[in-house]
């Protein structure tokens, strides 16, 4: 039998969104911030896991021009090259880089913006537009967050999933290890401004679809579609919108992340991508990313509910049993 005094039991806090919450004696039962870490970590951990390939071929496409690597035509061409010439593994390069990024981002990401979002939906502004775009407003700070705290390891990953070859790792890390002691620490930090333009955007719109869409889901198909199921389409079409919205951001961020010097300059890659390759340029590697972000957001969200779902459900037993 359980204490009910051990169950994390919070009064007048909103419940998990668009969901049915649940309730004894009045109060809503949540799951804890080490539980939502966890369920956190259990996305980050499947979502890296299947989607790395598809990554990896969004960075060849996008880095080609300027990395001189080998010229592939498009999403599958690039899948079977790479594996053709460098063998299956080579599509999981920056996997472990991707992992020891992701998990800890992910849990900021997640958890801040349900910390936001929550703190948004309780303040004395509840009847404000600022209440109203509470998702995008706590995308939009979870994410400038996470970004900031990840970004070294970023471009670490990006220079990874760029090179061939076997000699691949030692060559990057040599490489970057040269242009810390050139340029300093900061330089670490290549690519933050583009990947914030790309990625704060990206998570206010992700976050308000995502929202709004599963609110209909919930309201127009409760009786046919399940919580995973919601989410999961819910996820899926938001990161799919958001993904093409802010495309060019990630061919930016990427470029000034395999470049050097002056070449890497904001102002300078926008123009050469302009006068070189058109605007077509500014959506290179557009497919593969969204083949990537629509599942992995579908994956990434559809868990972490479902996992926020079974500890509610847990404390929602256990307090039962304990009255």
């Amino acid at each position: 039998m359980t204490d009910a005094s051990e169950l994390e039991i919070i009064e007048n806090a909103p419940p998990l969104p668009n969901e049915r919450p649940r309730i004894v004696h009045g109060r809503v039962l949540q799951p804890s911030s080490t539980e939502r870490m966890i369920a956190a970590c259990g996305g980050a951990l499947v979502t890296s896991l299947l989607m790395t390939p598809l990554d990896v071929v969004k960075t060849r496409l996008q880095s080609q021009e300027i990395s001189g690597i080998r010229h592939l035509d498009g999403t599958l061409d690039g899948l079977a090259k790479i594996v053709r010439y460098e063998g299956p593994t080579a599509l999981f390069r920056g996997l472990s880089a991707g992992l020891v990024m992701s998990v800890p981002a992910t849990v900021t990401y997640f958890v801040g913006y349900d910390y936001i979002r929550d703190r948004i939906q309780q303040s004395r502004y509840n009847d404000t537009m600022f209440h109203h775009y509470s998702p995008l407003w706590a995308g939009g700070v979870a994410r400038t967050v996470a970004a900031a705290f990840v970004s070294p390891m970023e471009l670490f990953r990006t220079r990874i999933q760029a090179a061939e070859g076997s000699e691949g790792f030692s060559a990057v890390w040599k490489g970057i290890t040269q242009m810390v002691q050139q340029e300093g620490p900061a330089t670490l930090w290549r690519g933050l401004l583009p990947t914030m333009l790309r990625d704060v955007p990206f998570s206010a719109v992700y976050w308000m679809g995502y929202e709004k869409v599963k609110h209909h889901l919930n309201t127009k198909h409760h009786d046919t579609l399940s919580n995973f199921q919601t989410a999961f389409l819910a996820g899926a079409s938001s990161g799919m919108t958001a993904a093409v919205l802010t495309h060019p951001f990630d061919v930016i961020k990427t470029q000034r992340q395999v470049s050097s010097g002056h070449d890497a300059r904001i102002g300078r890659l926008i123009q050469k991508i302009a006068t070189t390759q058109g605007y077509r340029g500014f959506f290179r590697g557009v497919v593969p990313r969204v083949f990537k972000v629509a599942p992995s957001c579908a994956i990434m969200i559809s868990s972490y509910e479902v996992g926020k779902r079974f500890f509610a459900d847990r404390r929602h037993i256990a307090f039962s049993s304990a009255s």
